[in-house]
């Protein structure tokens, strides 16, 4: 039996198309939902409303181009202040800040905030980076 003259690229073809289908198919999905799982944990042990990271998480998006395939989930703005964290910090206002304290029940305005002051800030979340460290074990 000869092969096609075509074998390899036929070959290559079939590999890239299993791989784009099988990261739309199982491996997003299951990167979403684990990562939804720990933003959930993490919202929970931080008492924190940030429900609107993994409600709006846009993806799987699964891209093809030439000989590699890319698959890329998109969380809302700001969600990497959660997963990295933040420190304690000041914030200046040029004009002015206005923002609503919950604890005095009021609108403060003001020309620095020092943020995170009593609460130390924003702990890091690593649900992402864990959620994809779990898929590679999964792998």
């Amino acid at each position: 039996m000869e092969l096609d003259n075509n074998f390899e690229d036929d070959l290559r073809e079939a590999l890239l198309e299993d791989i784009e289908q099988t990261l739309r198919e199982e491996i997003g999905p299951q990167l979403i939902e684990i990562a939804r799982e720990n933003w959930k944990a993490y919202a929970t042990r931080n008492n924190y409303d940030i429900d609107h990271i993994w409600k709006d998480v846009e993806g799987p998006i699964v891209e093809r181009d030439g000989d590699s395939v890319t698959l890329r989930i998109e969380w809302p703005g700001l969600t990497a202040l959660f997963e990295w964290g933040v420190s304690p910090h000041t914030i200046s206002g040029n004009p002015l800040l206005h923002f609503y304290y919950d604890r005095i029940d009021q609108w403060i305005t003001t020309d620095e905030v020092n943020w995170g002051s009593e609460t130390g800030g924003i702990p890091e979340s690593r649900a992402i980076r864990n959620a994809m460290a779990d898929i590679r074990r999964l792998m």
